[in-house]
């Protein structure tokens, strides 16, 4: 494993992820999120440290796992396999779960789990892109 580029990786990623979770959950979904606000913290006091950390555990684990399996093929082809085996190993079960136990509706959710798929493919192309064999 090439511990230089697994690192600029992971960095690049954490950067990605922490940008394109603004776009989707402050800006794209915040009409959504505003009607059912009272499911959620009040606006001000979200926990940017747990997010933060979130988004670090996610870019060190999934580069992880991607560096520990990058074959020398195409690395398009990898990075978009790879961020829709992330979206639903992650993004689909965690929105699938918390729709059932949370009441929000459904298209919120439809909302979520499409918006994280275009992220999670993004973020899986940049993952190929930057930790090639």
């Amino acid at each position: 494993m090439n511990v230089k580029k697994l690192v600029l990786t992971i960095v690049v990623v954490f950067v990605a992820a922490n940008l394109a979770g603004f776009l989707i959950h402050a800006i794209l979904l915040r009409p959504d999120y505003m009607a059912v606000k009272e499911h959620y913290r009040p606006e001000g006091q979200e926990m940017m440290l747990w997010i933060c950390l979130a988004y670090l555990s996610f870019a060190v684990g999934s580069v992880i796992i991607y560096a520990k399996g990058v074959e020398n093929k195409p690395w398009l082809g990898q990075g978009i396999r790879f961020g829709i085996l992330m979206w639903l190993i992650l993004a689909v079960p965690s929105f699938f779960i918390a729709y059932a136990v949370q009441p929000v509706p459904t298209i919120l959710m439809v909302k979520q789990v499409l918006f994280e798929g275009v992220d999670k493919i993004l973020l899986g192309i940049i993952t190929a892109a930057l930790y090639r064999p």
